[in-house]
């Protein structure tokens, strides 16, 4: 009985350990969330404005929904 509970808490917690390990701090790969537009066009807009400025070295918009997308960028640290 004790093996049977202590199996699955001793794997759940070396996952947990392995995920909060692994997650150091972050690297010029990370996207974070720039903003959230009204439309595709206007996500874009944004993301190639950014470019020029160099606040970031890559970007890509996704849908939320109802018409509104959500523009991530890749800054450069």
């Amino acid at each position: 009985m004790i093996r049977k509970v202590l199996l699955p808490l001793g794997l759940a917690a070396g996952v947990a350990g392995g995920v909060l390990f692994s997650a150091g701090s972050a690297s010029a790969a990370t996207f974070v969330p720039g903003g959230v537009y009204p439309s595709l066009q206007a996500c874009a807009d944004a993301g190639n404005a950014g470019f020029p400025q160099h606040r970031w070295v890559g970007w890509h918009c996704d849908p939320l929904g109802y018409g509104q997308y959500e523009l991530w960028v890749q800054p450069t640290y």
